[in-house]
C-alpha cells in the first residue's frame, strides 16, 4: 500500500472512530458516566502531580502520553484487522466476489 493509500485508510479510521465517539456520547449513558469520573479523577491527580518535582511531573505525564499513543497504534491496528475481517466474511457468504490478495 503507498503512502496516498496508507493517508486515506488513517483517514477513514479516524474519521469512523470520532463519528462513533460522537454516538456513544450520545446513546450511552455508561460512557457519559466514564467520561465524567475521568475528569474527576483527573483533578485528583492533578493535585498529586503538583507535588512532584519538575523533572519527575514531566516523567509521569510524558508515560502517560505515551500510553495513549501506544493505545492508539493499537486501537487503529485493530480497526483495520476489523475491517478485513468484516471483508473476509461478506466474501465468504457470498455477498462480495472473490477480491484479489494483496
Amino acid at each position: 500500500m503507498g503512502e496516498i493509500e496508507c493517508n486515506a485508510l488513517k483517514e477513514l479510521i479516524s474519521s469512523r472512530v470520532n463519528f462513533a465517539i460522537l454516538k456513544m456520547k450520545d446513546k450511552h449513558p455508561r460512557y457519559q458516566e466514564v467520561c465524567k469520573h475521568q475528569e474527576e479523577k483527573w483533578q485528583s491527580i492533578d493535585v498529586i502531580l503538583r507535588q512532584l518535582e519538575d523533572d519527575d511531573r514531566r516523567a509521569v505525564l510524558r508515560y502517560y502520553e505515551d500510553e495513549v499513543h501506544r493505545f492508539g497504534f493499537e486501537f487503529d491496528g485493530t480497526y483495520l484487522q476489523g475491517i478485513k475481517d468484516c471483508i473476509n466474511v461478506l466474501v465468504f457468504f457470498g455477498v462480495l466476489g472473490q477480491l484479489p490478495r494483496t
